[in-house]
């Protein structure tokens, strides 16, 4: 029942059966109600191809300071449920409702339990599980991506280092990553903090390898109040332009009905660790302070919403954009 129920919650840890060059990973963003405390909590598993390069981890973001912790754990604290999401870490506990934190280490003390409520789920279908859509079910895949909660609201607080943080009446977000390694170049976009309410987007493309070829694919969503529009390679959408110069970011993609235009402006990030062959040994540059507005027009060309967003997760791997203009495959 475990193999069938994980393909139908991608949220929940998928893992199980693997034990050597495996990682899997879930990223919670979390934003103050004022924005003057932005975060980011990544706890996860990294299994190298023997159990002395396996450990647990939990990597802590300070966006409005660029600080990065990082936390590794015994792989023996690491324990999950295999009937929906919930994962636990020595003493941490996360979930799709709540984390609990307790760390520490020569530098840092952080604690604190956070509540989420009024989620926001994407919404699932007979052969879309997740944002993934059908690729959800193609094995093998170097990679593998999930949305857990495209938008909760936040009570509770963290202590950092004796200094209480408030996050009542914050947003949050939570998504995931599992597999063998991050692609070689990838574009990842995301922010809830729009100067309309109710409003959220996400966008990733990435050079995908698969059985001794690659494609270029895309997976993008965005939330308008009570609808959510799917943009993806899956769903036929086509990116029109896709350009990044002076730390500025450009897209465009159109489907049968929509056209979706996103501009952002790069931060100051922090320098995470990402997983290959399953050891956390790359390092990456993320923002989570980036800037972004968007516009999105029917296909009659009038203009559904214009919005300006803030605190957007931003991250530039590699060189994507040189590699699609070479061999044309938008």
């Amino acid at each position: 029942m475990y193999m069938l129920r994980r393909l139908w919650i991608p949220e929940m840890y998928q893992g199980k059966y693997k034990k050597r060059d495996y990682f899997e990973g879930w990223y919670y963003k979390l934003i103050s109600k004022s924005q003057s405390n932005v975060l980011a909590i990544i706890p996860g598993v990294s299994y190298g191809k023997s159990k002395d390069s396996s450990h647990a981890f939990i990597q802590v973001i300070d966006a409005i300071n660029c600080k990065v912790e990082y936390y590794k754990f015994d792989i023996s604290s690491f324990g999950y449920s295999e009937n929906r999401f919930e994962i636990f870490i020595e003493d941490n506990f996360f979930s799709r409702e709540r984390l609990c934190l307790h760390l520490s280490n020569d530098k840092t003390c952080i604690n604190g339990n956070l509540e989420f409520r009024n989620i926001v789920l994407l919404p699932k279908k007979l052969m879309s599980p997740g944002i993934m859509g059908p690729f959800s079910f193609v094995p093998f895949m170097e990679c593998y991506h999930g949305t857990v909660n495209i938008h909760h609201d936040i009570s509770g607080c963290i202590n950092c280092n004796g200094e209480r943080v408030a996050f009542d009446e914050g947003y949050g977000y939570i998504e995931k990553d599992w597999g063998s390694s991050f692609p070689k170049e990838w574009i990842w976009l995301q922010c809830n903090h729009f100067n309309t309410e109710n409003t959220s987007i996400m966008f990733s493309i990435a050079r995908i390898p698969w059985i001794k070829s690659f494609f270029i694919g895309f997976i993008a969503f965005l939330r308008i109040k009570e609808e959510i529009y799917r943009f993806a390679t899956y769903t036929g959408a086509k990116i029109e332009l896709l350009k990044y110069k002076e730390q500025q970011l450009k897209i465009i993609i159109k489907d049968r009905k929509k056209s979706l235009y996103i501009e952002a402006q790069h931060s100051k990030g922090g320098t995470l660790r990402a997983p290959k062959n399953g050891l956390m040994e790359r390092n990456i540059l993320e923002s989570i302070c980036a800037n972004i507005n968007i516009k999105l027009f029917d296909n009659y060309n009038n203009l559904v919403i214009q919005s300006e967003g803030s605190n957007a997760g931003m991250e530039i791997e590699g060189d994507i954009l040189n590699f699609m203009d070479k061999t044309n495959k938008l």
